[in-house]
């Protein structure tokens, strides 16, 4: 898979704004004093984010045949006519947008707006890896999601981390370790914190057998801990649905995958560091290499060696 893409743009004058905006977005011409502009664009493999705020309002035209698409206020009111409904939006719940579907949306002044764009295709063979069977296609997902319960929450922060990543190599998309399993969490957040016809069935209980299948996995993860290594793939791998591996790891472990592979990497990151001198890299850079966030890095590397990241990399007479 590729690597991601990234795009800005930033005026402060109205007609080089307008200029630089895509045909389906248009600016409603009535300037703040201090008129800004600025859209942030991610994108990468089946998902494309992009965020806009500015001065002025806007309406944007969403009309994709290949597209599901989520609209996100983070500052000022979102309206939106989607499939007949008109719904008027404020941060804490977001827009969903069925692909085939013509949609309007209009923002407040002063707003802030996160759009995010996943191919169906992804989406809906996401929902079949996690169930372990097929669906039904396209599928058809309730209009509105409350970002106020768990499942939102972890939506957003998804959303957040995918578009606050900047084109460096620090960045949670710019190595394939991180990017693919965030890229799983982003479209398993939105099939958990939106209503649809196979929502119930992502709560039912689940078969938890295998430990064979579980042992294959983790000798996957200590073996080849630089893969990507998402939960499709390992559930792909143990020939099993992504909820089955799940349960099945914790009956088995004790733990979710995630804790298996979050403690196989800190022991490569701790190898690293220990093998580098301060100037040959950083503890950010090793971080991301194995796919951690830099600002949650230390506090796990910290638990699990009793000394910071940084102590190691200086060498014993810091440590």
């Amino acid at each position: 898979m590729t690597g991601p893409s990234f795009s800005d743009v930033h005026d402060v004058d109205i007609d080089a704004a307008d200029a630089h905006l895509p045909v389906f977005m248009h600016l409603d011409h009535s300037p703040a004093a201090r008129f800004v502009f600025h859209r942030h664009t991610v994108e990468r493999g089946p998902f494309r984010v992009e965020e806009t705020w500015c001065t002025d309002s806007v309406h944007v035209e969403v009309l994709d045949e290949s597209t599901y698409a989520v609209g996100l206020p983070l500052r000022g009111a979102l309206h939106v006519d989607h499939r007949g409904d008109e719904l008027d939006l404020a941060p804490g719940r977001a827009a969903v947008f069925d692909p085939r579907c013509e949609t309007a949306m209009a923002t407040s002044d002063r707003f802030d707006v996160v759009l995010v764009r996943i191919r169906s295709a992804a989406l809906e063979d996401a929902l079949e890896a996690l169930l372990g069977r097929p669906v039904r296609r396209p599928l058809r997902l309730r209009t509105t999601i409350s970002l106020d319960t768990d499942a939102g929450r972890a939506l957003t922060e998804a959303i957040r981390r995918a578009v606050h990543a900047r084109p460096d190599c620090t960045s949670s998309l710019s190595h394939p370790i991180s990017a693919e399993p965030l890229q799983d969490r982003l479209l398993a957040g939105l099939l958990l914190a939106t209503d649809h016809p196979d929502r119930d069935a992502l709560d039912e209980p689940v078969p938890t057998w295998g430990p064979r299948a579980v042992g294959r996995c983790v000798d996957l993860v200590e073996t080849h801990p630089e893969r990507p290594l998402t939960l499709a793939g390992l559930a792909a791998f143990a020939g099993m649905s992504v909820r089955v591996l799940e349960g099945c790891w914790v009956r088995h472990r004790d733990h979710p995958p995630a804790h298996d592979i979050e403690r196989v990497r800190l022991d490569r990151a701790h190898r690293d560091l220990e093998s580098h001198r301060p100037g040959e890299t950083t503890v950010d850079e090793v971080a991301a290499s194995w796919g951690f966030v830099p600002e949650s890095f230390v506090e796990a590397y910290g638990a699990r060696f009793g000394r910071g990241p940084a102590e190691t990399l200086r060498g014993p007479a810091f440590a």
